[in-house]
């Protein structure tokens, strides 16, 4: 996997989660768990982020008082990408609502 970041201006997260659900799914049907290569399959996916989400990756760990050494698990960080894509499709369908009455607004003024 290569790293998004590069020649690209705006990274397709839900593409970028798609992948890694399904690379990860894979992993997992060889069995090979996420237990035994938590040591570097965590880093070796941040590493593959673009620099918005990591930075908002580590925005959201520094907001617990406490870093467990559980805090750093691919499940998380998972989890934290699954809330960014629903949260940018929450952002895309308002912008569409916005975008779509206003041309409706003024379609129907003479």
């Amino acid at each position: 996997m290569k790293n998004p970041a590069t020649g690209r201006s705006k990274t397709d997260l839900p593409a970028l989660y798609d992948e890694l659900g399904a690379k990860i799914r894979a992993l997992e049907s060889l069995r090979r768990t996420q237990e035994k290569y938590r040591y570097f399959l965590s880093p070796l996916v941040e590493s593959c982020l673009p620099e918005e989400v990591l930075v908002g990756w580590e925005r959201s760990r520094n907001h617990s008082l406490t870093e467990t050494k559980e805090s750093r698990t691919l499940e998380q960080l998972m989890n934290f990408l699954r809330l960014e894509v629903k949260g940018e499709e929450m952002v895309n369908l308002s912008t569409d609502w916005f975008r779509l009455s206003s041309e409706l607004s003024t379609k129907g003024t003479p």
